[in-house]
């Protein structure tokens, strides 16, 4: 398993700038968020519309990015992976209610697990975890590829990010 943490957009600010509603608490953002020229040129992955049903069943609020009556296109990978949308996690949620980023990266695990259910073979997935520190000024994305198990570590290096500490 593989994680790499990298500076990061600041979200809010990069969201008004393309036309998209501002994040609170916990997003999916799109694939190149920090990187498109316009709004007409995010794309999410294929994953998106399954995690935020998994989201809703389990009572997990998402602020959604896209404006109203404006979707995001989705982009369909063709390799052996469950590549995952991008989570951003707040600094506010992070300090107010620390376990819902724990409860989310349980249903992603669990979905993870009945996606590769069956399926012979190393399963691989990825996911971007964008995590604000806590005074709001900066985001780091931390970038996970690797099996099902090492999602669950994702939760305690977020919380390193979220305090500024260099986790190992």
């Amino acid at each position: 398993m593989a994680f790499t943490i990298t500076e990061y957009c600041d979200v809010r600010d990069r969201a008004l700038a393309i036309g998209l509603n501002k994040p609170e608490g916990l997003a999916l953002l799109p694939r190149n968020f920090d990187t498109a020229s316009a709004r007409d040129d995010l794309l999410h992955e294929s994953a998106v519309h399954t995690v935020r049903i998994l989201f809703r069943e389990n009572d997990i609020p998402e602020t959604r990015v896209e404006p109203e009556g404006h979707k995001i296109a989705c982009i369909q990978e063709n390799e052996f992976a469950l590549v995952l949308p991008t989570l951003f996690v707040g600094a506010l949620l992070l300090s107010q209610n620390p376990h819902l980023l724990s409860l989310a990266l349980n249903v992603i695990a669990n979905y993870a697990t009945d996606f590769f259910k069956g399926l012979p073979g190393r399963n691989k997935v990825v996911l971007d975890v964008v995590v604000e520190d806590k005074t709001q000024k900066r985001s780091k994305k931390i970038h996970y590829d690797g099996a099902i198990d090492g999602l669950k570590e994702i939760n305690e290096i977020a919380g390193k990010v979220f305090t500024d500490e260099e986790p190992h």
